[in-house]
């Protein structure tokens, strides 16, 4: 019995976590200054396994760095930026986004974004997003599988600023 209550008290405890993280199209998730909204990934094109992730964070603390990602539906997931090289837009890797205090920086088609790679997912599941920061602790979100193109209801409110 005693290992059923425990059981139990865990499964109701990451059931209002997830129900908490869930309610509503905009989800705001913050710590030690650094607040987490908009989060959202397309799934994989047909044919294709990578998954691409956006999100917005605005940083009310001390100057720090995103540093990586992860997702336990993804066995690697990268920082991304778009760049225009001799007229050509190229997607490169980052090793981290700096995120000054004080600025907001979105996280978005043909910007910055996360790269999903070696995933399967579907339309309307959630993914929890781990974000480790240079100087803050660790961030969870859960972010919803959304159509390419789909916006959040938090996008579609305040519009979207970019912080390159």
């Amino acid at each position: 019995m005693r290992h059923f209550l425990i059981s139990a008290t865990t499964l109701f405890a990451a059931t209002s976590f997830l129900t908490a993280c869930t309610q509503g199209e905009s989800h705001t998730h913050s710590g030690e200054g650094i607040e987490i909204s908009n989060a959202r990934i397309n799934p994989p094109l047909p044919g294709q396994t990578t998954g691409v992730a956006f999100f917005r964070l605005e940083n009310h603390g001390d100057d720090d760095q995103l540093l990586s990602v992860s997702a336990a539906v993804s066995d690697r997931v990268e920082l991304h930026t778009h760049i225009e090289e001799d007229g050509i837009m190229k997607m490169r890797r980052l090793d981290g986004i700096d995120l000054p205090h004080g600025e907001g920086v979105d996280l978005q088609p043909g910007s910055y974004h996360v790269m999903m790679f070696n995933t399967e997912m579907s339309l309307g599941d959630e993914v929890v997003l781990t974000l480790d920061f240079e100087k803050a602790d660790d961030l969870t979100v859960v972010a919803p599988i959304v159509m390419r193109g789909e916006m959040t209801q938090g996008e579609m409110d305040h519009g979207s600023h970019s912080g390159k």
